[in-house]
């Protein structure tokens, strides 16, 4: 099963200018600590690096915020950069390799940088191996504070979304609605491209015929001009 082996956080809200590692174990992980020690960033540090892009999400105003306030021994360009290490040994997120780094930059000016495996990447297609493996950004990989509360007030229909969110489904039916939504807009242009074609024959079909009215049009002009030479009155 697809976990983070180790996070690395670097300029990011409460982390500062210095690489700070977090370490992790396979199966469920708790983040214990004293009220403003930062736990909950790290899990907005994992949230961000996965592709998150809605500040709420991450407790901040805008994406700049996540920028961590300039301190006094740093002296360079404000840049935020997360980046989190997956043990990929079943391959369960397609990449052939048993781990899998994701990382993300952001600067001043909100600019982001995706790097998969330290080569620059799409933030799309970080996004679709990511789902594919079941760990995506909008997936329960993450319980955050009031999450098992709200869970507890599911009615059975919300429950089964969810259940069938955590095993996988959501994606294909995703991929499939869209798949259909592509197939019907394929059928509607194909009829519109057999329409044209119809019309298309029809004018050949109608030049076709006047074609050949003209050509024994001719034949018979020309038949009637070489009657009237022969017959001396021409």
């Amino acid at each position: 099963m697809v976990h983070i082996r180790k996070l690395e956080i670097f300029g990011f809200k409460s982390f500062g200018y210095k690489n700070t590692l977090v370490n992790f174990e396979p199966g469920l992980v708790a983040i214990s600590g004293a009220n403003g020690s930062g736990k909950s960033n790290i899990l907005d540090a994992i949230s961000f690096a996965l592709g998150e892009n809605a500040p709420k999400i991450m407790r901040v105003d805008k994406l700049r915020s996540l920028l961590h306030d300039v301190d006094n021994a740093h002296h360079g360009a404000k840049i935020a950069r997360v980046s989190c290490h997956f043990d990929n040994s079943d391959r369960k997120i397609p990449v052939d390799s048993n781990t899998v780094t994701i990382t993300r930059e952001m600067d001043e000016s909100g600019e982001n940088i995706y790097y998969l495996n330290q080569k620059k990447v799409l933030r799309n297609h970080i996004l679709d191996l990511l789902e594919i493996a079941n760990c995506g950004i909008h997936k329960l990989n993450i319980v955050q504070q009031g999450t098992i509360t709200r869970i507890s007030e599911f009615n059975s229909e919300e429950r089964r979304r969810i259940i069938e969110d955590i095993i996988g489904l959501a994606y294909f039916d995703e991929k499939k609605t869209e798949a259909l939504k592509q197939l019907d807009e394929a059928d509607r242009r194909l009829e519109i491209a057999l329409a044209r074609m119809d019309e298309i024959k029809k004018r050949i079909d109608e030049l076709e015929e006047e074609r050949n009215n003209q050509l024994r049009y001719d034949f018979l002009d020309q038949g009637t001009e070489e009657t009237l030479c022969n017959s001396g009155l021409k």
